[in-house]
């Protein structure tokens, strides 16, 4: 008789679907999050240079090269629209923001030709603001957490650099055009589908209120890289949190009475960020499970902020 241990194991060839429906990734230099360079550059045109970095490779596969030996892309703005599920004119600015910060030029072939993308390389030779350490794939340690704490502790501030302007120019391809690369797209899984669903709403989110970018950078930002979906229900708490603070400061609260003559303008901004800091670093000592990040900051977050502006500082350390 034989053992089945002695069997050779008949092998199962990866089939084209198996490759085609494989979870794949968009790729966001940490750069564009470290550097302050790239601080002031939203969310969505981030997650906009990830999807046109992305096309490389099926570049490559076409020969879109030039005589200069430089890559070029081919994409059409109703597909950026699709993706980002955004309008034309967003994606216009989008790209506009993109060419505004050095990583994007359109170069037009003339008449009924359509234009060439060119994308540019991340400087990396500016200030690191952010460092973190990498969340890794599986369940986020304490020791993990501990360690993205000191290095946020050591974030510095940052001031924004104005940025030369080149026009940008939007790509018409006709139907032919584009065959050649529509086979390439492929469904992604439900998982990717949801992070880049939390990019989107995320840039969203800080669109409407410009004031939590800076305060969403300094607190999450290994979060919004490696666990979009949870970092999404953080900034939606800090945004509900940031409407409490001016509504409750428009109703004469003292102690936000108190914060605005000492800061001014920027009182709500600062009052959310060091409430925020402290539920983050209260969560870096407990905190085991990423998947109940947002869950827990949310519940936490809300009660310190009520706490916080009925009592001092001093006596509540929120």
């Amino acid at each position: 008789m034989i053992n089945d241990q002695d069997t050779p194991r008949k092998m199962e060839r990866v089939s084209r679907n198996q490759v085609e429906t494989n979870e794949r990734f968009y790729k966001i230099p940490k750069a564009l999050f470290e550097n302050e360079f790239y601080a002031d550059m939203k969310l969505e045109t981030k997650m906009a240079y990830a999807i046109l970095h992305d096309r490389f490779l099926l570049s490559i596969k076409n020969n879109w090269i030039d005589k200069n030996g430089d890559v070029y892309l081919i994409y059409k703005n109703s597909d950026l629209q699709t993706i980002l599920s955004v309008g034309e004119k967003k994606v216009i600015s989008l790209k506009k923001e993109l060419a505004d910060f050095g990583l994007l030029e359109e170069e037009r072939q003339g008449l009924n030709k359509p234009n060439r993308l060119y994308v540019g390389n991340i400087n990396v030779d500016f200030e690191v603001i952010h460092r973190v350490s990498p969340l890794g794939d599986k369940e986020l340690s304490k020791r993990q957490v501990r360690t993205c704490q000191n290095d946020r502790s050591r974030t510095s501030k940052t001031t924004a650099q104005e940025q030369s302007k080149r026009q940008s120019s939007e790509t018409n391809l006709s139907e032919t055009e584009t065959n050649s690369f529509d086979e390439d797209e492929v469904t992604d899984n439900n998982n990717s589908q949801k992070s880049q669903q939390s990019f989107i709403a995320i840039g969203k989110i800080i669109q409407t209120n410009p004031e939590l970018r800076s305060v969403v950078q300094s607190l999450i930002p290994d979060l919004l890289l490696n666990e979009p979906q949870q970092a999404e229900i953080v900034v939606r708490a800090l945004d509900r949190g940031y409407h409490f603070l001016t509504t409750e400061l428009e109703k004469g609260n003292s102690v936000l009475t108190l914060q605005k003559q000492l800061q001014g303008v920027a009182a709500i901004k600062q009052f959310l960020l060091s409430v925020g800091y402290k539920q983050v670093d209260y969560m870096h000592d407990h905190l085991i499970d990423i998947s109940q990040y947002g869950k827990y900051f949310t519940s936490g977050f809300e009660n310190r902020l009520k706490i916080a502006i009925t009592t001092s500082q001093l006596a509540s350390g929120f």
